[in-house]
């Protein structure tokens, strides 16, 4: 009998295929749950910052602030350091996710794919170093 060109014949994979399977579906969820973590971590501080703009009428939200004043601001309940905040978790999860990744990679000792991770996750902090910088 002959198969058709696209099919396995009804051979089921192998062990490995499979375990090499379950590893990747785990890894997509871990990533799925750090990305949805980071969302609803910056989605909540934006809407604190958003309520406390409602409680607190006429307090001025800053335009410019620098990522030092964040504490005090936040200590404060002041609307600004919600926002920024925020904001710094909403850009700062795309980043655990290369973090998240290169963790895997290393524990299954894939080491290209580490090193890549490891390459892309320094180009992200030296941007953000000479973006603060400037």
């Amino acid at each position: 009998m002959s198969t058709s060109a696209g099919t396995s014949g009804g051979k089921r994979p192998g062990p490995v295929v499979e375990e090499h399977h379950r590893h990747e579906t785990r890894l997509n969820i871990t990533i799925s749950r750090v990305l949805v973590a980071g969302l609803i971590a910056a989605i909540s501080l934006l809407l604190v910052g958003f309520v406390a703009t409602l409680v607190r009428q006429g307090t001025a939200v800053p335009h410019k602030t620098s990522i030092q004043d964040i504490p005090r601001s936040l200590w404060a309940l002041e609307p600004g350091g919600f926002f920024e905040l925020g904001l710094l978790v909403l850009l700062a999860t795309p980043a655990a996710r290369v973090v998240a990744l290169f963790l895997a990679y290393v524990h299954r000792r894939e080491w290209l794919f580490s090193g890549i991770s490891f390459f892309v996750f320094a180009v992200l902090v030296l941007s953000a170093y000479l973006g603060l910088a400037a």
